[in-house]
């Protein structure tokens, strides 16, 4: 349970700020135990979003994705590491882009690899020294020329053309390597239509979602209500809605497994509650640890060589990851305060949560900001939260 003062201290860091212009608005929610002990949301003009509450959660979409393939995997009978050429055939003889030349991976990339995001599949991201996404790799430039990021947000784009397109670009490293963060998620949410032989939003709702009685989680709707609009950070005016945002013109073929939901902090928590706390009759135990502890074999100090990182709150030294989720490993190299195998991650638009599988509790900080790390939103609030030394 947090302290008297710890509630009082959320409280005034939401206020702060929505004051000091950090943030447009926020709702912070924290559940212990599966009951909601704290659930505060502030913002600038009060009242204004009254009647919204629905945020597009992004990458928080992708460790969603990873607990449904884990639950498909387990209904089917497949091993998580069984090649994915078998289901899908694009994905035989990958190449590997190496010092200028194309070598053949050697390795088939497996289930196990999509999930903890060593499959060698990037993103495209713009090169960047400075930005938080990173893409300095070889195969990254491959990504930019094709405009694989433009080409997935067209609304006409169908899961094939996509599998055609992810599967004729070169990997950045040979799979089972390293930690790279890419579009292993909407790869898997392709596979899991393959497998089931129906459409991934069908697939989430069936396996997942009406279980956990999740009923404002789904891919975006066209004409869909209440909807938070997202804000663009301005220096040093403060925030500018980013016109239409709260609008969803055209409904996506493709269901992007990587970053494609729409949810509410309310329903998010009931996933990390699932986490914590799994059904064992739709999961076994090692697919439970699969996700529930580190899966890479090592921490991600590699990062640091600047080729491509997510945030060194979320990967980087004394951080490894699992089948969806970064997990601190060895807090006294963290820059904040934490205990260990915190389970954590967010999404672009400052959508951000942490599962304390210690304490049992889950934390969500849910807002419509981009860009993402302008300010180290987790860091303050793990600092505040875990200055409360017996959760440490």
């Amino acid at each position: 349970m947090i302290s008297t003062h710890t509630h009082s201290n959320l409280i005034k860091w939401l206020e702060d700020s929505i004051r000091n212009n950090k943030l447009p608005f926020a709702k912070i929610n924290i559940s212990q135990n599966n009951n909601m002990i704290f659930s505060e949301m502030k913002e600038k003009n009060s009242n204004e979003y009254n009647d919204n509450n629905l945020y597009k959660i992004q990458s928080l979409t992708k460790p969603i994705t990873s607990l449904v393939a884990l639950i498909i995997l387990n209904k089917f009978n497949i091993d998580v590491n069984e090649p994915i050429q078998n289901f899908i055939s694009n994905f035989s003889n990958q190449k590997v882009l190496k010092n200028g030349d194309l070598e053949n991976s050697n390795k088939d990339i497996t289930f196990h690899h999509l999930l903890t995001h060593t499959s060698g599949i990037t993103y495209g991201f713009r090169k960047s020294n400075q930005s938080i996404l990173r893409g300095n790799t070889e195969a990254d430039e491959e990504y930019r020329k094709v405009e694989i990021l433009a080409r997935i947000q067209n609304p006409n784009m169908t899961s094939d053309e996509f599998i055609n397109n992810i599967s004729s670009l070169p990997l950045a490293y040979h799979p089972g390597t390293r930690w790279n963060y890419g579009m292993s998620s909407d790869v898997l949410g392709v596979l899991l239509e393959k497998i089931c032989n129906k459409p991934l939003n069908i697939i989430f709702k069936e396996e997942l979602f009406d279980l956990l009685e999740m009923n404002n989680t789904h891919f975006a709707k066209k004409d869909l209500n209440n909807l938070f609009p997202t804000f663009k950070l301005t220096i040093p005016t403060g925030f500018k809605i980013i016109k239409d945002s709260n609008i969803i013109k055209y409904e996506n073929k493709f269901k992007s497994g990587g970053g494609g939901l729409i949810s509410t902090p309310e329903d998010y928590h009931k996933f990390c509650n699932f986490i914590l706390n799994p059904n064992m009759t739709i999961l076994n135990t090692k697919l439970v640890d699969m996700i529930k502890t580190n899966q890479i074999g090592t921490d991600l100090s590699y990062l640091s060589d600047g080729l491509n990182f997510y945030d060194f709150t979320y990967a980087g030294p004394g951080i490894g990851f699992t089948a969806g989720f970064s997990i601190i490993e060895n807090p006294k190299l963290m820059s904040f305060k934490s205990p260990e195998k915190i389970l954590s991650w967010a999404g672009s638009s400052n959508t951000i949560m942490w599962i304390d599988q210690k304490n049992n509790f889950v934390f969500s900080m849910f807002s419509q900001l981009i860009p993402f790390g302008y300010h180290n939103y987790k860091k303050e609030l793990m600092d505040l939260i875990y200055s409360d030394n017996n959760l440490l």
